[in-house]
């Protein structure tokens, strides 16, 4: 297990922007596939069928990025197929409270050990909890499961055309595209070989302890949700898969940087929700879908200031978006960081330590 680093490291890592190379064509892919679905929805009278087509988009934004394509396919495949399906079960299940609370719970311990198997396998687990819970939050309301797996589809369909199309036009613009074709796909992942590290990691305590983690923290935030009152508690879960995380010792900044940047989201992105027409804000979600993939690598509390209005912006554009609203995301987003800190992370802490 890692060793912690001095709180002013910590404290220095809240505000520093690594150096990573920016892939201008991506950021700009990712601005246009979330905010065409909700320009098209609100142009044809269809906003809320929008919205929830950019939560399709944003469920493969990360795929299809790199390797050949072979490479390329697989990964979009895979995580449109899966995360198709998360969010249709997870709609079917929304209404049904205490079941859908378990099915939560559920999906997050079985994402959680088949996330040990690849980086891959990681990200599609990881996605397979938030966009549970978020079906989960979209079957309560009044379309059909069936409705919404439609423009979670529509929505995947735009966002992996534009990532692949682009790719294929910026190879037959080069002149190394009859070698790629005649050339091997890309990068192999030695899928079998990953299979067999892991199921050889769960027969030992360390290749559960992630599972129990995260599902522990994930029941616990299940039960407060229920008891406490308001229409959006699902964010208490919401924060907790992501906060948790598989790198024990990355846990308690994540929850920092979390809280922190959810509360600026909050204080600066309410503002312009109240203030923007229906067109500005179609802007503002491109603007903040163009810059997402460099801030969630760059800064990780930026991440969160950007990400919170976005969220809000597509569950709550159409209706009033008060400050009451923005300030019961805040309060259930630092219950849930609360949550991953001290059920998924201080009490493993403690027994890691004991035992050395």
């Amino acid at each position: 297990m890692k060793d912690p680093l001095p709180v002013k490291d910590h404290a220095a890592r809240l505000v520093r922007f690594q150096r990573i190379e920016i892939d201008v064509t991506r950021l700009v892919l990712s601005g246009i596939a979330l905010a065409l679905p909700v320009a098209i929805g609100a142009a044809t009278g269809h906003l809320a069928d929008g919205l929830t087509a950019v939560m399709g988009a944003l469920l493969i934004s990360a795929a299809g990025h790199e390797g050949g394509w072979r490479a390329r396919f697989v990964d979009v495949g895979a995580s449109a197929a899966i995360g198709a399906l998360v969010v249709w079960l997870g709609a079917l299940v929304g209404r049904h409270g205490t079941l859908a609370s378990g099915w939560i719970v559920l999906v997050a311990f079985g994402a959680a050990l088949v996330g040990g198997i690849g980086t891959l396998e990681a990200r599609i687990a990881a996605n397979s909890v938030v966009f549970t819970i978020i079906g989960a939050h979209l079957g309560i309301g009044p379309e059909s499961p069936g409705h919404i797996l439609l423009y979670v589809v529509l929505g995947m369909a735009v966002a992996a055309a534009l990532t692949l199309g682009t790719h294929a036009l910026s190879r037959a613009l080069s002149p190394l595209w009859r070698n790629e074709l005649e050339g091997p796909p890309g990068p192999k992942w030695p899928f079998r070989r990953s299979v067999q590290k892991w199921r050889a990691g769960l027969r030992t305590w360390h290749g559960w302890q992630y599972a129990v983690r995260l599902v522990t923290s994930m029941a616990v935030a299940e039960v407060v949700s229920h008891f406490r009152p308001g229409a959006h508690t699902y964010w208490i879960a919401l924060t907790v898969s992501l906060v948790v995380l598989r790198d024990e010792a990355a846990s308690p900044i994540r929850a920092v940087e979390r809280g922190l940047g959810t509360t600026i989201g909050v204080l600066v992105g309410g503002g312009l929700i109240g203030v923007l027409p229906t067109w500005g804000i179609v802007v503002l979600i491109g603007a903040i879908g163009a810059v997402r993939p460099y801030l969630k690598l760059a800064n990780y509390t930026a991440y969160a200031a950007v990400m919170t209005p976005l969220i809000t912006m597509l569950n709550e554009l159409g209706h009033d978006i008060s400050w009451a609203v923005l300030r019961e995301r805040v309060l259930d987003t630092l219950i849930g960081c609360a949550i991953g800190l001290c059920v998924g992370y201080v009490p493993w802490r403690m027994w890691s330590s004991r035992q050395h």
